[in-house]
C-alpha cells in the first residue's frame, strides 16, 4: 500500500485523508466481519498487521512543507491516530485467541507472502510492531512543534494505560511508564515540560 505515488504532489490534505480512511476501512471490516470462512479472517488480519501498520509507519515520515509550513505534521497526527486504533484492532483479535488458522484443509496463500499452514501460529501484535510503534510515536514527541509532541506524549500515554487491551509486546514499558505518567494534566507540548 502506498499512500501517494508522487511524493512530490504537495496535497497533504489527500494523504492526511488516505490515512484516516484506510483506517476507518479497517475498523468497519473488522467489526463487521462475521465471515465464515477462517481464510478470509486471517487475511484481513494479516493484512492490517502486515500492510496497514507499515503504511502507517511510513506515513509518520511525512516532512512535507509548503507555503502553509509543515504539512507533513498533519498525515504524521493522523498516522499516529490511526496506529493507536490499528493497534486496538490488533490487540482485539489477540485478545478472541490466537491467530490459529482453524479447520483450514488446505494451506492459505497470502500475496506475496509466505504459505500459511494450519499449525502456523501469528500473534498479530509482535514486539517488532510495538518497537515500531513505540518507536515512530516516541519520535513525534521529541518534534520541533508544541502540538505534534502533545499528540504524541497522549497517544503514547493512552496505548500504555489502556484499560480495555493489555498491549503486551510494548519494549522497556515500566521505563516508559516512568517517562510518562498516567497524569491527565500531563503537558507534553510546553518545551520546558518535555
Amino acid at each position: 500500500m502506498i499512500l501517494q505515488d508522487k511524493p512530490e504532489d504537495p496535497d497533504a490534505e489527500a494523504r492526511v485523508n488516505a490515512v484516516r480512511g484506510l483506517v476507518s476501512v479497517c475498523e468497519t471490516l473488522t467489526l463487521a466481519s462475521h465471515n465464515p470462512n477462517p481464510e478470509d479472517e486471517i487475511c484481513l488480519y494479516l493484512l492490517i498487521k502486515n500492510e496497514v501498520m507499515q503504511t502507517l509507519f511510513k506515513a509518520l515520515d511525512d516532512y512535507s512543507v509548503d507555503n502553509r509550513g509543515d504539512v507533513g505534521s498533519w498525515v504524521r497526527e493522523a498516522a499516529m491516530d490511526g496506529l493507536e486504533r490499528c493497534t486496538y484492532i490488533l490487540c482485539r483479535r489477540d485478545s478472541a485467541g490466537s491467530m490459529k488458522t482453524p479447520y483450514v484443509e488446505q494451506p492459505v496463500k497470502l500475496p506475496d507472502k509466505d504459505v500459511v499452514t494450519q499449525d502456523a501460529l501469528y500473534p498479530l501484535l509482535d514486539t517488532n510492531i510495538g518497537t515500531n510503534l513505540v518507536g515512530g510515536i516516541a519520535k513525534q514527541a521529541v518534534e520541533k512543534m508544541d502540538k505534534l509532541r502533545d499528540t504524541a506524549a497522549k497517544t503514547l500515554q493512552r496505548i500504555l494505560y489502556n484499560q480495555q487491551y493489555s498491549i503486551t509486546s510494548l519494549p522497556h514499558r515500566e521505563m516508559l511508564q516512568d517517562i510518562i505518567p498516567c497524569d491527565t494534566n500531563l503537558r507534553w507540548g510546553v518545551s520546558l515540560f518535555s
